[in-house]
C-alpha cells in the first residue's frame, strides 16, 4: 500500500476512533444516569474556619472578600439521577453568602427577584433597613416585598444605567433603572457594609416611567 493510500485510511478511520473512545468514556462514567462521585472526596469534607482571634491593639482583618460555605450543602453521592459532575449548592438559596462588593448586591438583588426567589432577595436587605415613610415599617415593608417578588410582575435581571457613589467609608448609594415590562423604575439603594459583608439599608423610587 502506497504512503498516500495509508494517510487517507488513517483520516478515515481517526473520526471512528474517536467516537468510539468519547461512547467508552461515557459509559465508564455512568452518561447521564449514574454518579460518579466518590463521597470521600475532600472537598465535600471542607468546613468554614472559626473566626480568628485578633490580639489586642490590632486591627480586625478585612473579610469583605471571603466566601462562606453553605451549610448543609449535599454531595448528593448515590443519587441515581446525577450524573457525573457534583451539583453545587443554589448561588441565591446559601445561607451566609458574602456580598463581595455593592455591585454584587445589585446584581445579585436584581437576579434574585427575576428568578422569583423571595427569601434570597429578603436576606439581602439590612437588619437595620429603614423602610420609606409612607409604610407601616420595616418589617410590614419587608414583608410586602416578599409578597411581591413571589407573585408580583417579574422585573428584567438586567440593571440599566448602574452607578453608585461612596457615601462615607462603609456606605455607598446605587441608582439604576429597573425594567418591568414596558415600565421603567429609576431606584435608589444605600447600602452598608456589616458584619464583612454589603447589605441594603434603604430603598427609593426616583423616578417613574
Amino acid at each position: 500500500m502506497s504512503i498516500s493510500l495509508m494517510l487517507q485510511s488513517s483520516w478515515r478511520v481517526a473520526p471512528v476512533l474517536l467516537t468510539t473512545l468519547a461512547a467508552l468514556a461515557l459509559s465508564a462514567c455512568g452518561g447521564a444516569s449514574r454518579n460518579c462521585v466518590d463521597a470521600d472526596e475532600p472537598y465535600l469534607q471542607a468546613r468554614n474556619n472559626t473566626p480568628l482571634k485578633v490580639p489586642e491593639g490590632m486591627s480586625s482583618p478585612d473579610r469583605s472578600a471571603a466566601l462562606n460555605i453553605p451549610a448543609g450543602a449535599p454531595s448528593r453521592a448515590g443519587d441515581p439521577d446525577m450524573g457525573c459532575l457534583a451539583a453545587p449548592p443554589s448561588y441565591f438559596r446559601s445561607s451566609g453568602t458574602v456580598a463581595r462588593s455593592p455591585d454584587e448586591v445589585v446584581a445579585s438583588w436584581a437576579q434574585a427577584w427575576s428568578s422569583r426567589e423571595a427569601d434570597a432577595v429578603i436576606a439581602l436587605y439590612s437588619s437595620g433597613f429603614v423602610a420609606p415613610t409612607d409604610t407601616a415599617g420595616a418589617t410590614a415593608w419587608l414583608e410586602q416585598r416578599r409578597e411581591q417578588v413571589a407573585t408580583g410582575p417579574v422585573p428584567d435581571s438586567m440593571i440599566e444605567g448602574l452607578s453608585i457613589e461612596p457615601d462615607g467609608a462603609d456606605r455607598r448609594i446605587a441608582t439604576f433603572v429597573q425594567k418591568f415590562g414596558v415600565n421603567s423604575l429609576r431606584k435608589q439603594l444605600v447600602l452598608v457594609r456589616e458584619a464583612g459583608s454589603w447589605r441594603i439599608v434603604e430603598e427609593k423610587v426616583v423616578t417613574v416611567k
